[in-house]
């Protein structure tokens, strides 16, 4: 009898196992971030790599979940398209579960946002972490990502949201000098030095966003630039996507040296919109908090 029941405590104790090792394999890397904020978002089975950076970069900022975001990370190398339907490189579509499967939808919102996301969350964890292995592991991945984005830069210095949709967003702008701003800082984190090209590109961005972007007459940026030349102009009374557009200069550094600007743009936004915060979409309450953040590291007064 007490061998039978040893061997039954085995059988036991070895299904438990094989059913844990099944759950684990089971979870989905973006869903795990997901979770994290399953009472902002309500939709778990869409999986918006954009937006999950943005959550993992939260996590990141805050020193959380830090195995939860590299096995996140190493999801999105996964899926990068080699390549899409508009013939790019490096890039990722949103996806869905049905059933506990993952599929692809075949479609992004934008190519250059998303590459700037990733690679400066990615930044930003290296940082964090000193994972310089990660980056070695997938280092020729971070090159095709980051060579999206001068792929996507039209002669005024700014880049398209993708090849087809020729829209160039400040946002999206913004995160693309970010991007490269990020890889810049991941060459010299694993020993390859600078490079005059993607500096090229960087020094490009910023002059467009300046100089094609700024509206002077009302000292904010316009929101976009569309094909023929037109341009979005923004008011602080809209919140999405002029007023919100104005924190990206700030958060990404591209005002640096130019802190009276930077300080009206911020000083704006939080007048008109810092007390209602709390019901912005957690994505944009995150961006938000981050940009407070740097405004507070870099000395608003």
């Amino acid at each position: 009898m007490k061998l039978k029941k040893r061997f039954l405590l085995l059988a036991v104790s070895l299904l438990c196992l094989a059913l844990f090792q099944s759950a684990v394999v089971a979870a989905h890397p973006a869903q795990d971030i997901m979770q994290l904020y399953a009472g902002d978002i309500k939709d778990q089975k869409t999986i918006e790599p954009y937006i999950v950076s943005i959550l993992a970069l939260n996590e990141v900022e805050n020193g959380r979940n830090l195995p939860q975001v590299k096995q996140f990370i190493q999801w999105y190398f996964s899926k990068l398209n080699y390549p899409d339907l508009q013939g790019l490189r490096g890039t990722i579509y949103v996806y869905t579960m049905e059933e506990n499967l993952e599929r692809s939808t075949r479609k992004y919102d934008s190519v250059d946002g998303y590459a700037g996301m990733f690679l400066h969350l990615l930044r930003q964890y290296a940082v964090k972490t000193g994972d310089v292995g990660l980056l070695r592991d997938n280092w020729t991945k971070i090159e095709d990502i980051a060579a999206l984005i001068p792929a996507l830069q039209d002669n005024d210095g700014l880049t398209w949201a993708t090849p087809k949709y020729r829209v160039k967003y400040l946002m999206d702008n913004c995160e693309s000098y970010g991007g490269i701003t990020a890889y810049l800082d991941l060459r010299d984190m694993v020993g390859m030095g600078g490079s005059l090209k993607f500096h090229a590109t960087l020094i490009m961005i910023r002059q467009g966003i300046l100089a094609e972007l700024y509206d002077t007459k009302n000292t904010m940026f316009f929101w976009a630039k569309v094909e023929d030349g037109g341009k979005s102009q923004s008011s602080w009374n809209q919140f999405y996507p002029d007023a919100l557009a104005q924190i990206f200069p700030v958060y990404y550094g591209l005002l640096a040296d130019m802190i009276p600007l930077r300080n009206q743009l911020w000083g704006e936004f939080v007048r008109h919109y810092g007390a209602t915060v709390s019901g912005l979409p957690v994505e944009q309450r995150i961006l938000y908090e981050l940009a407070k953040k740097k405004m507070e590291r870099t000395g608003r007064q």
